[in-house]
């Protein structure tokens, strides 16, 4: 089952894989996922992570310069803090 925010009633989640270069231009390749009904109830956390796994790392794969984060959002109001998933190693 997918972890959900203990205050509120959610019946969506968003999830988003972003990337880009840097600052100015993190979104060069917006992915969402969007999770409803059966989803929220029949998928894991562990699930979702598999499936975003696939975009960062296709992402990575074609510019492993950029700086790939995730974002999840819940109906309403409820947004979890943007991770960071991938940050390329700094140039010597």
């Amino acid at each position: 089952m997918i972890t959900k925010p203990i205050e509120g009633t959610f019946t969506r989640l968003v999830v988003r894989v972003n990337g880009g270069p840097n600052e100015d231009a993190m979104d060069s390749f917006p992915v969402p996922f969007t999770f409803e009904g059966f989803a929220l109830e029949g998928l894991t956390d562990q699930d979702i992570d598999d499936m975003v796994q696939v975009v960062v790392d296709r992402i990575i794969a074609d510019h492993p310069d950029y700086t790939v984060y995730v974002t999840r959002s819940w109906s309403g109001i409820r947004n979890e803090p943007q991770q960071t998933v991938y940050a390329p190693l700094p140039s010597e």
